[in-house]
């Protein structure tokens, strides 16, 4: 099955020089566990909850901290014709739950792992 069939399409995106407590808002607003970190629209990053709950233990002060502080910069990404087992495999080699979704340099959405562990248990994304 192709990435296509599974990721998410509305995705919410935040500015790198905003802040972590911004990010952690839009997070929590939206029952997002990630967000596309862009500049324009340009995908320069993303950041995670892991990545917020990283600034809170370090004692960042998530009102002064900014996004560009904690997001992985340059993240791995896939494109929307490649297979899911291509993004579970990726996900799993690089230890992430999120990818982002680009087609011809675009930023188009996220597929996640809860996207794919309902193919994984049908036998979908592993045979």
């Amino acid at each position: 099955m192709k990435v296509r069939r599974v990721f998410h399409q509305n995705v919410t995106c935040i500015e790198g020089w905003e802040l972590v407590r911004d990010a952690a808002r839009k997070m929590h607003e939206g029952g997002f566990s990630c967000l596309p970190v862009i500049s324009g629209d340009d995908l320069v990053g993303i950041i995670t909850e892991r990545d917020v709950v990283e600034a809170m233990a370090q004692n960042d002060d998530p009102s002064i901290a900014s996004v560009f502080d904690y997001m992985t910069e340059a993240p791995h990404t896939i494109g929307p014709e490649d297979d899911c087992t291509v993004a579970a495999t990726e996900m799993l080699a690089i230890g992430c739950r999120h990818l982002p979704v680009v087609e011809e340099g675009r930023l188009i959405g996220v597929v996640s792992a809860r996207d794919l562990l309902p193919l994984a248990t049908s036998g979908a994304v592993y045979p």
